[in-house]
């Protein structure tokens, strides 16, 4: 019965500490930077808009998770994407 008890609180304690935090537009510059430091990359930083770069925080991760991208416009969260992604360019040669 320890050993149940002891199981069931370690299971909760890793399910509550990985909680992925939650960021909704409008927070603050601060705000985010203080979740996760160490996860968190500057990507540029410029007059008009700072991004920051956020991929898994996991140690150990089964599933390859997405970066993402957060833009703030005077210091605020204003964008959340994944990137912006090149288009498939497609090339015909053709001899005339």
């Amino acid at each position: 019965m320890k050993k149940l008890l002891l199981l069931s609180l370690l299971l909760l304690f890793f399910i509550t500490s990985c909680k992925t935090p939650v960021y909704s537009l409008g927070m603050t510059e601060s705000e985010f930077t203080a979740h996760h430091k160490w996860a968190t990359d500057l990507v540029e930083k410029s007059a008009e808009r700072t991004v920051y770069k956020r991929g898994s925080t996991s140690v150990v991760s089964f599933v390859a998770q997405p970066t993402y991208y957060y833009y703030f416009v005077d210091g605020k969260l204003v964008r959340i994407d994944e990137g912006e992604r090149k288009p498939y360019v497609i090339v015909d040669h053709t001899n005339n």
